[in-house]
């Protein structure tokens, strides 16, 4: 008999391939999950770099939970590679960490606190804080930049959601931008859910950078540079 883990993990990678370790760690490594209790899908949007050597080494030595390492040719849509994994999620729960950010210990078990004081809830957010990444020797360095996130900010990796929640709201759309926002959403729209206040995950501040994180935050821009 195959136990369906209770919780899985997508993240979304294309050439991260220094922050990935840290990034997949994170999240085998919540505090309050048993053994087993995890199934983490690794989605590679056709990466250019040694992606593939890397998971495949960390698939092989992971011993706890479930690490599966998926690589599609470049799609380029961050909506269609989130739904190849959704449609091979076995938990019960899924939540989102993009490989050139983490989690922090506690951010599994905060969501399971709200779901176990609710059981009609169909997603559970968490919050974040804000940092630069960069490399050094072969070594990852991080400088919090805002810590937590001003409190009306939710993103990808703070949401925790039912994973039958799509059997009513569908799939994520196929955008280039902005799929994420609408996913969820459709999922506020249609579940009872919670926002926990509480900061669990850091998301990476490329400075003078085009990511969405660099653009959206014009506040953190503003004050710190």
């Amino acid at each position: 008999m195959i136990r369906r883990p209770p919780r899985s993990t997508l993240p979304y990678t294309t050439l991260f391939r220094s922050f990935l370790p840290r990034s997949v760690k994170s999240v085998l490594n919540q505090d309050c999950v048993p053994m087993g209790e995890i199934e983490l899908l690794v989605i590679d949007d056709g990466s250019t770099d040694n992606t593939s050597e890397v998971m495949n080494k960390m698939v092989q030595e992971e011993r706890t939970h479930s690490l599966k390492y998926i690589r599609v040719d470049h799609i380029g849509e961050p909506g269609t590679v989130r739904n190849i994994a959704l449609q091979k999620a076995q938990g019960e729960f899924v939540a989102y960490c993009d490989s050139d950010d983490y989690w922090l210990p506690h951010h599994l078990a905060t969501a399971d606190a709200y779901y176990r004081r609710d059981s009609s809830l169909g997603m559970v957010s968490n919050y974040w804080s804000l940092a630069q990444f960069w490399i050094d020797g072969g070594k990852v360095f991080t400088r919090l930049v805002v810590a937590p996130h001003p409190t009306w900010a939710v993103n990808t990796n703070c949401r925790v959601h039912r994973r039958g929640c799509i059997g009513r709201i569908g799939m994520f759309n196929t955008s280039k931008w902005g799929e994420d926002g609408d996913f969820f959403t459709r999922i506020e729209n249609n579940f009872p859910c919670h926002k926990t206040g509480i900061v669990t995950s850091v998301n990476r501040y490329i400075k003078n950078g085009n990511n969405l994180t660099f653009q959206f935050d014009v506040g953190v821009k503003n004050q710190y540079y």
